[in-house]
């Protein structure tokens, strides 16, 4: 009976997070094309039919340090249920190498170069800057926070994997 209770407060729990944080309406994630250090290609269309985190960020942001790790953690739970995480770097001095920071956190999602034209697709203010992208290509919920272990950024990603369904 607790364990039933429990279920239906998380149940409920995750709707009113969702219902009240950074929701946005459904509607498709533009589609882009962008390349990482080495200057392979990597489009949004490569990664339909997952669940995608598409995390805006800088080297010089303090704040998106705090967020990759703990990204990074969801992202190592749930890549074998069809998770993936895209970090795209953005307003960044020429010579900086992003994949060299990633790596010194022991981040191991992939990031891409000179994202500004895609952060202005997607109307990025400022970093960090994430969006969760749904396995049929929609836009379910940004944020702008930089704290992985709220109980919204494992419920949107739960809720981009349909996997409380």
């Amino acid at each position: 009976m607790e364990k039933k209770l429990r279920t239906i407060l998380a149940a409920y729990l995750t709707v009113l997070l969702i219902v009240f944080s950074g929701s946005v309406h459904a509607a498709k994630a533009p589609d882009f094309t962008v390349f990482d250090q080495s200057g392979n290609s990597i489009s949004l269309i490569d990664y339909r039919g997952k669940g995608v985190v598409l995390h805006f960020w800088g080297t010089w942001c303090p704040f998106c340090r705090d967020l990759q790790p703990g990204l990074d953690r969801l992202y190592r739970k749930y890549k074998g249920s069809g998770l993936e995480v895209l970090g795209i770097s953005i307003r960044e001095e020429t010579g900086v190498n992003p994949e060299i920071v990633l790596k010194e956190l022991g981040v191991s999602f992939k990031t891409a170069v000179n994202g500004d034209n895609i952060a202005r697709m997607y109307d990025v203010p400022g970093t960090p800057a994430t969006f969760f992208i749904d396995r049929r290509g929609e836009l379910i919920w940004k944020t702008h926070s930089s704290n992985a272990d709220s109980p919204e950024f494992e419920a949107n990603i739960r809720l981009i994997l349909y996997l409380d369904q």
